[in-house]
């Protein structure tokens, strides 16, 4: 399987921009190229900044719920007791990043990458964040 972790960031990111975030959920809707999972508490996060997403974003409120329902429709949600054994070596990694620890955690479990546009993250875990743009490369690519 082709497990990519996906960062709340990009979420967030394909309601605001509808850019290539975006563009990578609707390729894969096609291609079924990953499987995408996400921490558990990402929900917590994501409600987090529904207000400012809502100010910000060109859509309405029921365009929103329809961008995450299809978004969410090709993201498997992990609980936390999947990975908490791997919560230890993320934090070593982050180096005090301590936000982006269930997603690193995650994606040790599972040894895989991480779709995120976070540049904190991108330094700090380089050989396994792919940026959105890298994301979008992979349909394009044969690798």
């Amino acid at each position: 399987m082709n497990f990519i972790v996906v960062d709340v960031n990009v979420i967030i990111s394909s309601l605001l921009s509808m850019g290539d975030s975006l563009n990578v959920f609707i390729l894969n809707s096609i291609f079924n190229k990953f499987d995408f999972v996400i921490p558990e508490f990402f929900l917590i996060e994501l409600n987090k900044h529904t207000e400012d997403i809502q100010k910000r974003s060109k859509l309405s409120k029921d365009e929103i719920v329809g961008v995450v329902e299809f978004i969410m429709t090709q993201i498997n949600i992990i609980p936390q007791s999947e990975f908490e054994k791997f919560t230890e070596g993320a934090k070593e990694i982050l180096k005090g990043h301590i936000k982006d620890v269930p997603y690193v955690a995650l994606s040790l479990k599972l040894n895989c990458p991480i779709f995120s546009g976070d540049k904190v993250l991108k330094q700090l875990y380089t050989e396994k964040v792919l940026a959105p743009r890298e994301m979008l490369d992979k349909f394009y690519n044969a690798n």
